[in-house]
């Protein structure tokens, strides 16, 4: 195929995406007294595929698909923590930022009594 059949093809295809979509759309709508929430969800869902399986048949659909199935590929590679790590992590970070937090006040403590000793502002020492 060349390049101009092929981005005729997907014109096509993107246009007949939208159609399937607008019509599970429009139908989940017009069916809202008539119909089950239920099977009205099911529906959409259903025409969400199809319409879904239409648009990986364009160029950037395969695109996206390839994208996903590598992406799932690198999510498997992935070693998660133990629970133990997890709680030992958390546990440093909390610990930490209790840490910051308490030499952060002092020191807002500090250059607040110097200042206001600088600016002549309150007694005291």
């Amino acid at each position: 195929m060349t390049a101009e059949t092929n981005s005729s093809r997907d014109i096509v295809l993107w246009i007949l995406f939208a159609l399937i979509l607008g019509a599970g759309i429009y139908g989940f709508v017009f069916f809202e007294n008539q119909v089950l929430d239920l099977v009205r969800i099911v529906g959409l869902l259903v025409v969400a595929l199809v319409a879904a399986f239409v648009a990986a048949k364009t160029v950037h659909g395969r695109q996206l698909v390839d994208y996903v199935r590598e992406a799932d590929v690198e999510r498997r590679k992935v070693v998660w923590p133990t629970r133990q790590e997890t709680t030992q992590t958390t546990l440093i970070v909390v610990a930490v930022t209790i840490v910051i937090g308490i030499l952060l006040f002092f020191m807002d403590t500090i250059f607040g009594f110097l200042v206001r000793r600088l600016i002549g502002i309150g007694g005291g020492l």
